[in-house]
């Protein structure tokens, strides 16, 4: 520690000179506040005590020997009535409620009685920023040279600049509310363009999402956070990344209670299956992904022939992939029983295939879509 600061600290006079100094520079009290801790120390002063000095100060009270021991004790939040915190918390966003949850029961209590519900919550982390919303309100938090910026409902709104890495100000933001247990969010986005974040650093675990859409760089990223989700509450998940060369972890995925409570799921076509892995869906109403298939002509009857055992089946979508062969449409569609010459088979067209379930009123609409190297095949039970 510098000599000189060490000095200040022990002296109550000259203490209280450097808060005279700080008010003739007419700024805010709590950048007056930051400045005078960077000089003398964090542990100089608590910020009530520069708070009264400041004002004393600032008000003409010049003398600096004042001696406060017969003042009334200030009054502070715990002193204020439950009544009262209530009617204030109804003016707070859910994150200062969430702040205040951490301040002594009787608060807690109070910042609890407004179940902090939302339509959807997104939060994107990248290597130069770092963006979060929920429901009609944005942040956006930017790197810069001497810390970050912070933007609040977009580049036109609010700004605040800060010395704090991009990274700790938005958590700083975002874990209060997300590490609250009561939340409850319908549909929850997470964007994680650099592996950087443990469930820990962000959630509350377990985490209350009906709907969860996250992008990762690996698949065990993607399924820790899945895995941070409430089994059985979570209806919905899409699940999206890079994944390259990680074709082995995609089955853990199945593996999850998330996954196999679920009612419906997509996966992005950067993750590819085999059919076997069809079964793995078989709990679910309407689901989507992508299927590596050597042979289209016996991939299809054996699609067709597991699905249709699929009690709780609504509807789905899979796409198959063969490069410079071209899509196997045509394949697919003999397979299931159209006919199609060679001369009425043009580019990009769509086949419709109906095919009954046995021993049922129900059947399997077929629309199977051409894409050039793509055969999109949508699957409808009616």
């Amino acid at each position: 520690m510098d000599p000189t600061s060490s000095f200040i600290k022990d002296n109550h006079r000259y203490l209280r000179t450097c808060i005279l100094y700080e008010v003739l520079q007419e700024k805010p009290i709590f950048d007056s506040y930051k400045d005078f801790c960077k000089t003398v120390g964090q542990d100089a002063m608590n910020y009530p005590d520069f708070e009264f000095w400041y004002y004393q100060l600032y008000h003409g009270n010049k003398d600096l020997n004042y001696d406060r021991s017969a003042d009334p004790q200030p009054k502070t939040i715990m002193d204020v009535p439950v009544g009262s915190l209530t009617k204030i918390a109804e003016y707070l966003d859910p994150v200062e409620r969430a702040l205040l949850r951490s301040m002594n029961k009787s608060i807690k209590a109070v910042a609890d009685s407004f179940p902090p519900v939302f339509e959807k919550i997104c939060v994107k982390i990248a290597d130069e920023n770092t963006f979060w919303s929920w429901n009609d309100k944005s942040y956006v938090c930017y790197k810069d040279v001497s810390g970050c910026t912070l933007f609040r409902n977009g580049r036109n709104c609010s700004m605040e600049k800060s010395d704090e890495c991009y990274l700790e100000k938005g958590l700083g933001y975002l874990t209060p509310l997300l590490k609250n247990p009561n939340v409850r969010v319908n549909h929850f986005s997470l964007y994680l363009f650099d592996e950087i974040l443990k469930t820990d650093d962000l959630l509350h675990v377990p985490f209350h999402a009906k709907s969860l859409d996250i992008y990762g760089q690996t698949t065990n990223e993607v399924v820790q956070f899945l895995s941070a989700m409430t089994p059985g509450y979570l209806e919905s998940i899409s699940l999206n990344g890079s994944f390259l060369g990680e074709e082995e972890n995609f089955r853990l995925i199945f593996e999850t209670d998330q996954f196999k409570q679920a009612n419906i799921v997509n996966l992005d076509m950067n993750m590819s299956f085999n059919v076997a892995d069809l079964a793995s869906f078989s709990h679910l109403k309407k689901f989507k992904f992508h299927i590596k298939s050597i042979n289209a002509a016996e991939d299809a009857k054996r699609i067709r022939d597991t699905i249709s055992t699929f009690e709780e089946f609504e509807s789905c979508e899979l796409s198959f992939y063969r490069g410079w062969e071209g899509a196997p449409t045509r394949e697919f569609a003999e397979a299931l029983g159209e006919e199609i010459p060679m001369e009425s088979f043009v580019p990009k067209m769509t086949i419709s295939h109906s095919y009954q379930i046995p021993g049922s009123n129900k059947c399997l609409e077929f629309k199977i879509k051409d894409g050039d190297v793509w055969c999109r095949i949508e699957i409808l039970k009616i």
